[in-house]
């Protein structure tokens, strides 16, 4: 194991930790913000069984992106299956399932309208919670950035408690649950492949990454994601460009496998690609840590 080996104490603390979700119908909960017509959950399902009604999931993305998966859902059984018995809210942008899978409605770039369409999807804010994100915060400008992040890191679901944690800063909600986000997103766009990559996402997909475009946006890096991840509330964090993950994370037998699924001719041009792109880990509170003590430390 990289740079950390496991105690017996860490080891203790998990097993204490699942002989007490096994007594709870829901002991944690995943919100991917941005989903799109993301599919881990029915991967997770297929996987392992216990994953229904053992932990809450919400997909969340903009309201047609919503309809059009449920589209796709209604047509495909082996979608509908795992769901159990399901309803739809909201004109139909919006799923509810006793599996515990939920589909939400909502705009990323308006953190109260988000934080309400959660609270409608009733999530509970004092389950261990993990946030994820792909390339999705990188379409939102600093300032709507960091009020998604802090969002994810000390809303409990009191609106009032939230203005005054961001008006006192980092200490003031000390109540927020135990809280995890794992984020995949551009970065580095200082350099001329960064900039070069930033024109054709503005030019041919229309929506720029506005927090990299805007005043110092360019120079995101590693140091200024980690900053902002305290900034917004998280205890620990760890980022990581996607060209050092491999080097960090993966065995050699494990590379040489995926390595074997596709050849590459241009292996300059994808480690450059990678180093573009950087995964960010910011954990808050003692469960979150056990999980992702490898990459934090």
């Amino acid at each position: 194991m990289t740079g950390h080996e496991e105690t017996g104490e860490d080891e203790d603390d998990e097993r204490a930790d699942e002989e007490k979700e096994k007594k709870v119908k829901y002991a944690k909960q995943v919100i991917n913000l941005g989903s799109g017509y993301d599919t881990s959950w029915w991967c997770l399902v297929g996987s392992k069984k216990s994953f229904t009604n053992r932990v809450k999931w919400y997909d969340v993305d903009f309201a047609e992106v919503i309809r059009r998966k449920i589209k796709t859902i209604e047509k495909h059984e082996a979608l509908r299956e795992p769901l159990g018995v399901y309803h739809f809210e909201r004109d139909g942008s919006e799923l509810r399932s006793t599996s515990g899978y939920n589909l939400v409605s909502a705009d990323l770039r308006d953190a109260e309208e988000l934080k309400e369409m959660l609270m409608e999807a009733r999530v509970d804010w004092q389950l261990p919670t993990l946030f994820v994100t792909e390339v999705a915060l990188s379409y939102l400008n600093g300032e709507k950035c960091e009020k998604v992040l802090r969002m994810c890191a000390t809303f409990d679901g009191d609106k009032s408690s939230d203005r005054v944690s961001i008006k006192e800063g980092n200490d003031s909600n000390r109540l927020a649950a135990n809280r995890a986000i794992v984020s995949y997103e551009a970065m580095r766009l200082n350099d001329e492949f960064g900039r070069r990559m930033c024109k054709n996402v503005r030019e041919q997909r229309g929506t720029p990454f506005l927090a990299l475009e805007e005043e110092n946006g360019s120079h995101v890096d590693c140091a200024s994601v980690e900053a902002m991840l305290v900034k917004c509330g998280f205890d620990a964090v760890k980022c990581r460009k996607m060209s050092d993950c491999q080097d960090v994370l993966l065995s050699r037998e494990e590379i040489y496998r995926a390595e074997r699924l596709e050849m590459l001719d241009e292996r300059e041009e994808f480690n450059l690609i990678q180093s573009h792109y950087g995964v960010s880990i910011g954990v808050r509170g003692d469960y979150f840590a056990r999980t992702f003590r490898r990459w934090l430390s």
